[in-house]
């Protein structure tokens, strides 16, 4: 039986990997893992694609309002569900009032900022708003960026949290064709584009 179009733990694991990698590293640019999520198919290709790449039996996840997601990851990756204020990595099929999930989100501490939350949040589109620009590390002077106004209010909200370097909550918006953009916790709105 030929396997070609299905989704590699292995290489196409690196490929989202190195994708999510390159996003932080370069915050404002889209990239693409779009070849690795055809492989998956359905829906929740995008979340299921980060979380095989992410998660195993030593990290735990949070996935708001979708139980059918949240089950399904499980059983991909054998991660440990956990409560928004604990998990690792935090899925949001639908995005949401962004509020809340930053009160609670772990933001790691001084000592151990690694143990901080990774959000993921799915987006229609990562262009088609008002043009605004991002600054921070990563960044050359500043990228101007047109996400959506749902995507800008969770970056707006995260900023007014003003954690100590280098406590914060890096973020990823992706969208359901495989675009994949990040942004690092101490890289901020810069003003209008």
């Amino acid at each position: 039986m030929r396997t070609e179009n299905r989704f590699d733990p292995v290489f196409d694991c690196q490929q989202v990997f190195k994708a999510l990698m390159n996003a932080l590293a370069q915050p404002g640019k889209v990239f693409s893992i779009q070849e690795n999520i055809r492989r998956l198919g359905g829906d929740d290709a995008p979340f299921q694609a980060v979380a095989l790449t992410l998660l195993d039996n030593w990290r735990s996840f949070y996935v708001e309002d979708a139980p059918a997601l949240a089950e399904n990851l499980r059983e991909l990756t054998y991660g440990v569900p956990a409560p928004l204020e604990e998990a690792d990595y935090l899925f949001f099929p639908r995005m949401g009032e962004p509020g809340p999930v930053m009160e609670k989100a772990k933001p790691g501490t001084l000592p151990e900022p690694h143990k901080s939350a990774t959000i993921f949040l799915l987006a229609d589109s990562l262009m088609g708003g008002e043009a605004f620009s991002l600054t921070g590390p990563g960044i050359e002077g500043t990228v101007t960026v047109t996400l959506p106004a749902p995507c800008r209010a969770w970056l707006e909200t995260r900023q007014a949290q003003a954690f100590e370097f280098p406590c914060g909550v890096d973020l990823y918006f992706l969208t359901p064709q495989g675009q994949v953009m990040g942004v690092p916790r101490k890289v901020k709105i810069g003003g209008e584009g």
